[in-house]
């Protein structure tokens, strides 16, 4: 299993990143034309990458926090071209600006010389990243039993 590897199907997804199911229907219905940063489309199936997984929850906790959905969307594509360290925080204020320097990646150790002036959101990124492929390993190591009736 790799990061960007598509193996996951839609339940799988769901049950992967914590969104129920019907929510990962309406966002890929929300989000025509910008589905191909989060998944891919075989047949008449969805499939799924760890990566593209962890993207929906980070996008999803973007959106919880002020975010709309397309910018939250491309937030957290853009910082998960690589899994990150565990300990990384994603700080990002609710609405963009420009002074801010945009969305960044920390370490957790550095959040007390954090300087706050207005609303932020601290995303534990590497710790959701790193349960989501823990989550995928288990679920790719897990042997599948068929049953015969």
């Amino acid at each position: 299993m790799t990061w960007t590897s598509r193996d996951f199907t839609v339940a799988e997804c769901a049950a992967l990143s914590g969104i129920h199911r019907a929510n990962i229907d309406l966002i890929i219905h929300r989000a025509k034309g910008c589905e191909v940063l989060f998944s891919e489309k075989r047949g008449y199936r969805r499939w799924f990458s760890p990566r593209d997984i962890a993207v929906l929850r980070i996008a999803f906790e973007f959106e919880r926090g002020g975010r709309s959905w397309l910018s939250a969307l491309g937030t957290a594509f853009d910082h998960l071209q690589e899994p990150p360290p565990a300990d990384a925080l994603l700080v990002l204020t609710p609405a963009p600006v420009r002074a801010s320097g945009g969305p960044r990646i920390i370490s957790d150790r550095d959040v007390p010389r954090l300087p706050i002036e207005r609303s932020t959101l601290l995303v534990p990124i590497g710790k959701i990243v790193a349960e989501i492929v823990d989550r995928c390993a288990h679920i790719k190591e897990t042997p599948v039993v068929a049953v015969q009736s």
